[in-house]
């Protein structure tokens, strides 16, 4: 399949975007838009097709951040390429948030290797290990975990280059990288990376776009102690 011109989305942070690639060329909107995404998402991918002078039957295929992140704006962005995917007949790449993350800091820095770590309230946060190898993003599976679980698992692997957005959070985990880099996921990196990935793009008649919360019991409740 060729995946030249790809439209991804990405909202399972504040930060809320929408990227069109047309091979080299990238067209992004990209803001802080806390609890705005859904009002946001849609005008900002209007608005980067019209900057690129496209319409949707150029698409070649469709890019999301799957998360982890915050539970709405995953499904905010699942739901949006859902749609889109429906209506205009394309095929769909998810991408991992943290692996977009990692990404960043390779364009950022150049450097190869990369934990990747997200604030997951809780006393607890998303990590994911990624590397480059000729251009192209491989990563281990992402998790959930305590600061004492990533900062041994950190230390374990020798990578010492971190990016993300728990430096406030959690300092300790920041101060444990030799290099660390201040960012939330964009559009511009699930882009790039769902451009490596042609044989990974599904039909939305046979797969739904899924989010990946990796902490499915948020919502529950424990019982209150009887008296």
């Amino acid at each position: 399949m060729t995946m030249q011109t790809i439209l991804a989305v990405e909202t399972s942070t504040q930060a809320c975007s929408a990227c069109l690639k047309r091979g080299e060329d990238v067209y992004l909107e990209y803001e802080l838009a806390p609890q705005k995404h859904a009002d946001r998402l849609l005008p900002m991918v209007d608005s980067v097709l019209k900057q690129a002078g496209i319409r949707p039957g150029e698409i070649d295929a469709l890019a999301y951040g799957e998360g982890p992140g915050a539970f709405t704006g995953i499904r905010i962005a699942a739901g949006v390429i859902q749609g889109l995917a429906f209506a205009w007949q394309k095929p769909v790449v998810s991408v991992s948030t943290l692996e977009a993350l990692a990404w960043q800091g390779y364009q950022a820095s150049g450097q190869a290797q990369w934990w990747a770590c997200l604030d997951a309230r809780m006393q607890e946060l998303y990590v994911q290990s990624c590397r480059i190898e000729s251009g192209v993003l491989a990563s281990d599976s992402a998790q959930l975990v305590s600061e004492v679980q990533a900062l041994a698992m950190i230390n374990d692997s020798g990578i010492s280059q971190g990016v993300g957005d728990i430096d406030q959070v959690f300092p300790a985990i920041q101060a444990a990288f030799g290099h660390w880099e201040l960012a939330l996921p964009s559009a511009e990196a699930v882009a790039a990376i769902a451009a490596q990935r042609p044989e990974q793009a599904f039909d939305v008649e046979e797969v739904l776009p899924q989010p990946v919360y990796l902490r499915n019991d948020v919502a529950d409740k424990k019982p209150t102690p009887a008296a």
